[in-house]
């Protein structure tokens, strides 16, 4: 009987759930299959949860955790040789400043992130697990805010001087500086990030970059396609500037150019010279050869200091001079080849001709001036000479007859001023106004000059009198050249190639008694005076040069140039010639500088004094500090760039006297931001008085806090460090420690 019963199934009973007293066998079948309808649903979810789960359980699972640690640990041990062969940058750009690196640490802040949440509700015994990882997370956080917004600077100070204004040792940029000469006032610098990488771009082609046989480099190839690097053609922000970077050198050498060889035969067939018994004979002349080496070239001036100079010249056996020198812009080439004297160099005083010191003519904007010598010679001390409709003025004028030579301040409508000297025996040696895109020559005749007896034994004079052939490299690596007969241009031109193996041989002056037949025995293009500009190997021990080809469009015109950048220091130090670029529009100048961006610390810092231990018996520093003054500008001269001798102003700011910041005592300020900390980095010198640099850091003045004048004067590089994440990362370090604790008592605890 028992086994005849059917029991009704257990589904219909369910509406009795919901209140349902009676229903029939129809409401029955209806509903039972409406709950197993749902059941499935709710089993479907289910499943389809636990697949949508799986991913996120993976994710904050504990061997996805440790997979990510064994990678990250291998990627720094990895770093860790890339920095001990390159440098910190280097292995700070192939692979902690690398995407994939960033993504591998929000991998790693996710994974602890869902193992916390994938736990909750939490338990008592999860205490120490919620604690570690919390403070890994809060660690994390700390360091991406020090990534996102810290700043790491140098600042470097001579004893006695104080400055606010700090470098930022890893970030370049390029210096545009519009200078215009019709308008008052110039524009202010334009300023353009730069961030080229620490390796010479061609190392990123694959070939070049294992071209020194390490193997093991193959594996940097490819994290470093994936860092960003500036280049491309951009455009200066509201302005009709282009420019390119078309290669970067991270560590450049100058690798030496053979000298400039030529041979010449003179159309003066003879030469005098004295026997030993003092009689005077005609020797015959035959092919004579000269050789000029840049890397020997003389930087003098009477009046002026300048590095922009990269001429020579020699003497040859008949008093014939040859000079060698090279343009660095399109314009001072042009001036060379189309600079002529316009006035006449006649004995006769007529009206439109040259005075005794003939007349300087200046190349600007496209335009030749001729300027009279004796007019700028008469001036009186403060007047001006207007030179024609250019809008220069001549200023300032200092002449000597002796060598001869002048030099003089030109000035534009704007009120800038540079200054220029000019030799007519030497123009190899003439410091042109390259910031106002002039450039000058001098003209004499010194036959006239030398009618007058109180000249008629000047050697300049008669030196000037000889023929003298100039060669140019123009900055499109061809050679020209100008034949001076001694009170005229006689020819010019440029030089023919080299056909095959023929070397290029040429006659000038054809049927005149100024002809001359030349032949080019060696000439290589320079990239600098005396060199060209190589890749060097990148590592520790290599000096690093860090150069880049620039392509620039302004005013239509388009320049290709290296530039070198700046060293990276705040001390205000003039560029020299490769360091920084002129580029000439229409009455208007552009200069290029690459230097690094700077910060305002918002206070100032003034270094008071230096002091430096050394070991016993040894030269190495064992200790060295510097005492401090935390003081604040009061005027607005104490704010700009590098430091200022002038302590009137600034004042002290309370409780930021005589600070003592050493090598392992950092100084602290707390008064903007998160508080910058102070650490001394390097030095500088000593200098003491038989040494220049004494001179130009220190001008004999008592110091305020002291007694007698200083015997020696030594700069101090501090290392200003602002980081927003220190609280956060001192916070979830403590947290790990707290954390890690707790395991160790749970598991040694007794019971």
């Amino acid at each position: 009987m028992l086994a005849d019963c059917r029991f009704p199934d257990p589904a219909p009973r369910a509406p009795c759930f919901f209140g349902l007293s009676d229903i029939d066998s129809t409401s029955a079948r209806d509903t039972g299959g409406t709950l197993r309808s749902r059941e499935r649903d709710s089993e479907m979810k289910h499943k389809l949860m636990v697949k949508l789960m799986m991913p996120l359980r993976f994710v904050g699972s504990l061997a996805f955790g440790i997979l990510l640690l064994v990678v990250l640990l291998v990627l720094m041990a990895l770093g860790t040789f890339v920095e001990a062969e390159y440098s910190a940058r280097a292995a700070q750009f192939i692979l902690y400043a690398n995407p994939w690196f960033y993504a591998l640490i929000a991998l790693l802040a996710l994974n602890l992130l869902v193992s916390l949440l994938l736990r909750f509700p939490w338990k008592r015994h999860h205490t120490p697990f919620l604690i570690v990882h919390t403070g890994i997370l809060v660690l994390l956080f700390g360091c991406y805010l020090t990534w996102r917004n810290g700043e790491e600077a140098q600042i470097t100070l001579p004893e006695g001087t104080a400055g606010q204004i700090a470098v930022k040792m890893d970030k370049q940029q390029f210096e545009f500086t519009p200078i215009a000469h019709s308008v008052a006032g110039n524009a202010e610098p334009l300023y353009v990030p730069f961030r080229p990488g620490p390796f010479s771009w061609r190392d990123y082609q694959y070939e070049h970059w294992l071209k020194d046989g390490k193997r093991y480099k193959r594996l940097l190839w490819y994290p470093m396609q994936f860092v960003p690097r500036n280049t491309g053609e951009r455009r200066l922000l509201g302005t009709d500037v282009r420019f390119e970077v078309l290669d970067y050198l991270a560590h450049s050498a100058l690798e030496p150019v053979p000298p400039f060889e030529v041979s010449v035969l003179w159309n003066n067939k003879t030469v005098q010279t004295v026997t030993e018994s003092d009689e005077v004979r005609e020797v015959p002349r035959n092919w004579e050869s000269a050789r000029l080496d840049l890397q020997q070239q003389e930087r003098r001036s009477l009046r002026r200091t300048s590095s922009d100079i990269c001429g020579i010249s020699t003497t040859m056996s008949g008093g014939e001079q040859i000079s060698y020198r090279l343009a660095l812009s399109p314009e001072e080439l042009t001036a060379f080849r189309e600079s002529r004297p316009t006035l006449a160099l006649s004995p006769a005083l007529v009206p439109g001709t040259a005075g005794l010191w003939g007349e300087i003519v200046l190349y600007y904007n496209g335009k030749h001036y001729s300027v009279n010598v004796e007019q700028l010679i008469a001036l009186e001390e403060d007047a001006r000479f207007a030179v024609e409709d250019s809008g220069l003025n001549i200023g300032n004028v200092w002449f000597s007859d002796r060598v001869p030579v002048i030099n003089f301040t030109l000035y534009t409508r704007s009120g800038d001023s540079e200054g220029m000297e000019l030799m007519p025996g030497n123009p190899e040696l003439n410091i042109q106004a390259r910031r106002l895109g002039v450039f000058g020559s001098y003209w004499v005749d010194p036959q006239r000059i030398m009618q007058s007896p109180e000249h008629a034994d000047n050697p300049m004079l008669r030196r000037i009198a000889q023929q003298r052939l100039d060669f140019m490299q123009g900055t499109d690596q061809k050679l020209y050249y100008r034949l001076w007969s001694g009170r005229r241009i006689v020819a010019d031109g440029v030089v023919p190639d080299r056909v095959g193996r023929n070397r290029p041989q040429f006659r000038v002056a054809e049927g005149t008694p100024d002809e001359a037949e030349i032949v080019i025995d060696r000439f290589v293009p320079q990239d600098v005076p005396g060199g060209l500009i190589v890749a060097a190997t990148a590592n520790r021990r290599q000096h690093n040069e860090q150069r880049v080809l620039l392509r620039v469009v302004f005013d239509g015109q388009e320049n290709t140039f290296w530039l070198r950048a700046a060293a990276p220091t705040v001390v205000p130090l003039p560029p020299e010639q490769d360091q920084i670029r002129y580029i000439y529009g229409k009455d208007r100048t552009l200069s290029v500088q690459i230097n690094y961006e700077t910060i305002d610390l918002g206070f100032g810092i003034l270094l008071k004094q230096f002091e430096r231990r050394t070991e016993p018996g040894l030269r190495m520093s064992s200790h060295y500090s510097s005492l401090v003054d935390y003081v604040e500008p009061i005027t607005s001269a104490a704010t700009g760039a590098g430091f200022s001798r002038d302590l009137a102003n600034y004042r002290p700011l309370p409780g930021g006297e005589n600070i003592l910041i050493s090598m392992n005592r950092p100084g602290f300020f707390t008064g903007t931001h998160s508080g910058y900390r102070i650490y001394q980095s390097s030095y500088i010198g000593p200098y003491y008085p038989d040494q220049p640099q004494f001179h130009e850091l220190y001008d004999g003045a008592v110091f305020p806090w002291e007694t007698r004048p200083r015997e020696s004067i030594a700069m101090s590089t501090l290392s200003v460090n602002d980081d927003p994440g220190r609280g956060w990362k001192y916070f979830g370090s403590l947290l790990i420690v707290l954390g890690s604790a707790m395991f160790v008592w749970r598991k040694t605890a007794p019971g």
